[in-house]
């Protein structure tokens, strides 16, 4: 598998995307830990994250400017899809200016930077991921080039309603017509991630284990158990508090999201023996595509959190998830500034 050269691969805003999710956790952890450093942490990531953001948007605008380049690059069943990360990212980065936001700068201007971001994501995120099926339909891909980055583009439908849910909890005059669009982001992101993810069980068991470079992607799936969870469950909260969902499917939507995390856990445990099958066999060259662990094992260590809140869970389960999800956050953070590092040196040794 040929990667392209670190400053030209089209997963960047996998990074806003990763540190993003990291600050939210953490957010949400402090209420249930209430130890002050994970506050001031969490600041600090959403601050680096929405400066990556600026730093990292003309990467994909340039784009826009060469339309044959970009079309190639969309049909490429192993790089394309990763170009979703950047509506990704910025729905990601809505919510976390929803959360962390509110107590870094007034929470006024901070619900309308979260807002603009998750409209601003929202429709990038529904025309890409509808752009990309149309574009990846057309081209004959063998089974053996499917990889688990082909979930970016549908399942980052799911994040719209993460990004809606500061504004429905700050709006109840639009909470209902907020809600119903959240479930309609959902329905999409649910229904698109079973027909992808049935040709990602069908392309492992035919065609066996993912190559080395790929096989980060196989982390993907955790992301729309933990996001999932979490959205189903805070879309019926909010909308028992407007009166549209009774307390009873309130609790019908928390065992759900429980049935989320049990995929979830589950799939991280097949993941990880396949990762370390890779290591053994001939090692995973980092790329980014390694951010395709942080966002997923985040999301899901975020979930199991605000789970942990709900149904009353020994405190050490909230602990274990939101270290877990930071330590590979800081892991992956510190390879790619290494590699970033010595891609400058080399730069710097050929002038």
């Amino acid at each position: 598998m040929n990667m392209p050269a670190l400053h030209a691969q089209p997963a960047w805003f996998g990074t806003v995307m990763g540190t993003g999710a990291t600050s939210t956790l953490l957010f949400i952890a402090y209420h249930q830990l209430e130890w002050q450093p994970l506050l001031w942490i969490s600041i600090g990531l959403l601050w680096a994250a929405t400066l990556l953001a600026f730093a990292l948007w003309p990467k994909y605008f340039r784009r826009l400017s060469q339309r044959s380049a970009l079309a190639d690059e969309i049909a490429d069943p192993a790089h394309g899809a990763m170009l979703a990360t950047f509506p990704a990212g910025v729905l990601v980065l809505a919510n976390a200016w929803g959360n962390a936001g509110q107590v870094s700068i007034p929470s006024n201007i901070a619900l309308i930077i979260g807002g603009v971001l998750a409209v601003i994501g929202a429709v990038i995120a529904l025309g890409y991921s509808a752009l990309w099926a149309s574009v990846i339909s057309r081209v004959e891909v063998p089974l053996a080039k499917i990889n688990g980055g082909w979930l970016i583009p549908v399942i980052m439908n799911l994040l719209v309603p993460l990004a809606l849910l500061p504004l429905i909890a700050e709006l109840p005059d639009q909470a209902r017509m907020l809600i119903a669009v959240g479930f309609m982001f959902m329905g999409i992101g649910v229904l698109l991630f079973v027909a992808v993810f049935t040709l990602l069980i069908v392309r492992i068991a035919t065609q066996g284990s993912l190559p080395g470079p790929l096989v980060p992607s196989l982390w993907i799936p955790l992301a729309p158990a933990g996001v999932f969870g979490i959205a189903i469950v805070r879309l019926f909260q909010e909308g028992a508090v407007v009166g549209l969902f009774s307390d009873e499917l309130v609790v019908i939507a928390e065992v759900v999201a429980l049935m989320a995390i049990g995929f979830g856990l589950w799939w991280a445990i097949f993941a990880a023996i396949d990762l370390h099958r890779a290591r053994k066999v001939g090692g995973i060259p980092f790329h980014l595509g390694w951010w395709g662990m942080v966002f997923p094992v985040v999301a899901l260590a975020t979930s199991i959190t605000l789970m942990d809140q709900i149904f009353e869970f020994p405190t050490l389960i909230a602990i274990v998830a939101v270290s877990v999800g930071f330590g590979v956050w800081l892991f992956v953070s510190v390879k790619t500034l290494a590699a970033v590092a010595a891609e400058r040196k080399r730069a710097a040794s050929r002038h």
